[in-house]
């Protein structure tokens, strides 16, 4: 019996499904992460052997009657993640088709159906993922937060920072965001930042835990906490639409699938993103994504075999 093969390699968790050629699931099973650039090339590989042995091996299949196999990751817009990715199922003993995706692609034509849509994930980062229904693809931001990710909670937590040390000095307005940043970081002052978000061990990880602080701020109506959220929602509307633009979509009927904490947690930004976003683009049907990514990576295989090579090898 020929099947494909979806696989969705997460930071925490990898997700496989199996399905016969019309599309109907055959057998799933879950693993460790697989995300290389996180976890390691040696962690992803025991996660992605043990899911295809889970869900293909032991459920009696036999991998090489799996006519695509698709993955979808982190990072695999990189030449060199794309290349150790397929070593590693190569190495497992598939000789079938490989398809090496972004996650962000995978989880797009989940949530749209593979239908015209846009993904735009804020989270730590951000990134913006457009797809066509002809299979062409346009992506946006994502260049990491030294020199992009706006819109991101690294941003926003890094402006929340910023605004309390502004109004310290007296260079800035006075902001509730001061007393909410003193009371999480449990200090009595605001010269005493410096010492936590310098700290050796700091990542960007700690600057964006941040950013939940915004929401609670505008509740209170502070002004200050209002114009960093409108500039996160301006960027962010500005990276889905051009994506949007680019792909020639915006007299289409659009889905826009929304993902990460500064879109699905902040409802004000959430709420104003939509309205924003509709005001240029009318026509976009705006949804939280689904985690169904490894389902969208087995739409991709089974478009592989009904349009012959549309993908890169």
């Amino acid at each position: 019996m020929t099947f494909v093969i979806g696989i969705d390699g997460g930071g925490t968790k990898t997700q496989l499904y199996v399905c016969d050629l019309q599309g109907n699931v055959l057998s799933t099973s879950t693993s460790g992460p697989s995300n290389i650039l996180s976890c390691g090339l040696e962690r992803a590989e025991k996660s992605i052997k043990e899911v295809l042995q889970k869900g293909v091996v032991e459920e009696g299949y036999k991998l090489n009657d799996c006519q695509v196999l698709c993955i979808g990751v982190a990072g695999a817009g990189r030449a060199c993640t794309k290349k150790q990715i397929k070593e590693i199922i190569t190495h497992i003993g598939y000789r079938g088709k490989i398809i090496v995706t972004h996650d962000a692609e995978t989880a797009l034509v989940a949530g749209a159906n593979g239908k015209d849509g846009v993904l735009i994930i804020a989270g730590t980062g951000a990134i913006c993922y457009g797809r066509t229904t002809e299979g062409r693809v346009h992506r946006v931001s994502g260049w990491g937060h030294l020199v992009g990710d706006e819109g991101s909670a690294y941003s926003i937590g890094r402006s929340i920072l910023s605004a309390v040390l502004r109004a310290y000095d007296g260079r800035g307005k006075g902001t509730v965001l001061t007393s909410l940043v003193l009371e999480k970081m449990g200090i009595d002052s605001p010269e005493q930042i410096i010492s936590i978000i310098y700290k050796p061990e700091g990542s960007k990880e700690h600057i964006a835990a941040y950013a939940p602080i915004l929401e609670e701020a505008i509740l209170q109506q502070d002004e200050v906490a209002g114009q960093i959220a409108d500039e996160a929602v301006g960027a962010l509307v500005e990276t889905a639409t051009v994506t949007i633009r680019k792909l020639d979509m915006q007299e289409r009927e659009i889905t826009v699938l929304i993902s990460g904490s500064v879109l699905v947690k902040n409802t004000y930004i959430r709420m104003r993103f939509s309205e924003e976003l509709r005001k240029i683009i009318p026509g976009v049907h705006i949804k939280i994504s689904s985690d169904e990514a490894a389902y969208g990576a087995v739409r991709i295989a089974l478009d592989e075999i009904k349009n012959q090579n549309i993908f890169d090898n």
